[in-house]
């Protein structure tokens, strides 16, 4: 009978504590590495993004992130991106939304005399999932459209909710022609 009840509370523990649903106005801060495919170039640098929620549906995010490259063709380059996107949840459960995402994208990319930048669009969908109270994780398909290349990729991502308002972040990304992995923290402003 005990171990009953114990499965019992672990299987309405996330719902409980989740009541709310998951949380969109938060702020991220992240270490990136990427593992390029083509190039063979891997770029490391620092990304900030941001949700905020403007309703109990609705959300606006943007992202900012630096990259930085030494060993191309002898040189180095840089990478500067930012993007500003509107997005929906649906909360399939108290526990797992469905989420997308649209919007702008612009990137500056320099390095060995060159300066190029453009302007493209990027559109995200996936789940959120809380496992437990502590536990959340996210799958996502992405695909952008920038310096005339269209690009998809699939996303992972895991959270440890440390606190109320602070989380532990990683996720690792596999793209057509790199992969991008990341570490760091979310606070949450709900």
């Amino acid at each position: 009978m005990r171990s009953v009840l114990l499965a019992a509370a672990l299987i309405v523990a996330p719902a409980a504590a989740l009541a709310d649903g998951l949380s969109y106005t938060y702020a991220d801060l992240r270490y990136f590495v990427t593992d390029g495919d083509d190039l063979s170039v891997n770029q490391q640098g620092g990304a900030l993004s941001g949700s905020f929620a403007i309703d109990s549906t609705f959300f606006v995010a943007g992202d900012a992130s630096f990259g930085y490259s030494d060993g191309f063709n002898g040189g180095h380059f840089k990478t500067i991106t930012t993007s500003l996107r509107g997005g929906a949840h649906y909360p399939v459960t108290d526990a797992m939304d469905v989420v997308g995402t649209a919007g702008a994208l612009f990137a500056d990319v320099s390095g060995n005399g060159a300066d190029d930048n453009d302007i493209g669009y990027r559109t995200e969908a996936g789940l959120r999932l809380a496992l437990t109270p502590q536990v959340e994780v996210g799958a996502f398909y992405s695909y952008q459209s920038i310096f005339s290349n269209d690009t998809s990729a699939f996303n992972g991502e895991l959270q440890y909710h440390i606190t109320e308002s602070i989380s532990a972040i990683a996720s690792a990304t596999n793209g057509r022609n790199a992969d991008l992995y990341t570490v760091g923290a979310r606070y949450r402003f709900e």
